[in-house]
């Protein structure tokens, strides 16, 4: 029985397909969904912002992924689904790999990258780890199509 599904999620549109696709799986199953976004860590954010002169960029990556957790979090409650958001910093495959052994999660729902690889479907370094490391199934939503 699936109880608990994991999202992660960032601006891509692919993430928000993958977002759609675990909500309607929520709602179909009655589960609950755990949205997780992952802000990476800030020490390259703020070299660069000490150099640049752009006022706290990790700051701008937080209220990003938050908009992003609120806006996927408004989607499922409005079908209905028990939804919880966590917005996380560090290495997003560790994170969302983390994140899934708390919340007790039955399945992790990715999105595979939009870009492709010499004309084949190109799956990421951090889904790949995800796949790879993983405790539970992946299901791997892809991009939209153009």
């Amino acid at each position: 029985m699936i109880a608990t599904i994991l999202v992660a999620v960032d601006d891509s549109a692919a993430a928000f397909c993958a977002a759609a696709e675990a909500t309607q799986l929520c709602a179909a199953l009655g589960a609950g969904l755990v949205v997780v976004g992952v802000v990476p860590d800030g020490a390259r954010a703020e070299r660069l912002g000490a150099v640049s002169g752009v006022p706290d960029p990790q700051t701008r990556q937080v209220m990003s992924a938050a908009a992003v957790l609120r806006h996927v979090e408004s989607a499922a409650a409005g079908a209905g689904v028990k939804v919880r958001t966590r917005c996380l910093a560090g290495h997003p495959a560790e994170q969302v790999l983390a994140e899934a052994r708390r919340c007790s999660a039955d399945l992790i729902v990715i999105a595979r990258a939009d870009r492709h690889g010499m004309g084949l479907p190109y799956i990421g370094t951090q889904a790949q780890r995800i796949l790879e490391f993983a405790g539970v199934p992946v299901l791997v939503v892809p991009p939209p199509e153009p």
